[in-house]
């Protein structure tokens, strides 16, 4: 089955969307002792971690994102969720997604 790089980056989008709106109106101190919205960015992190696995090479050269990274946090959600570190996953949705989503939109509105 072919690859459909667009369909996996606007999933990508909707991941990160996701995220966004769980964390909205929140910060560290609150996040910090909210399990349900931990897990819910963690599995959406996840998410993106796996749809990144997904998009070509050459895509991926034309996206100036930390793929590695991102497959990465992936596999440590996947192995070894209860030694995830919450300021790092906390981080990770509030800085390292929002550009990760302006350089995807960025690209598809070139595609």
């Amino acid at each position: 089955m072919k690859k459909n790089n667009l369909v996996y980056l606007h999933l990508i989008l909707e991941s990160i969307i996701k995220i966004k709106d769980f964390i909205s109106g929140t910060d560290f101190s609150i996040f910090s002792t909210d399990n349900k919205t931990q897990s819910a960015v963690i599995m959406q992190l996840q998410v993106i971690g796996e749809l990144s696995k997904k998009v070509s090479e050459e895509i991926k050269k034309e996206i100036n994102i930390p793929w590695k990274q991102i497959s990465g946090l992936r596999d440590m959600v996947a192995h070894d969720y209860f030694s995830l570190d919450i300021a790092a996953i906390w981080k990770t949705a509030n800085e390292s997604i929002l550009e990760a989503e302006k350089e995807i939109q960025k690209y598809l509105k070139i595609k």
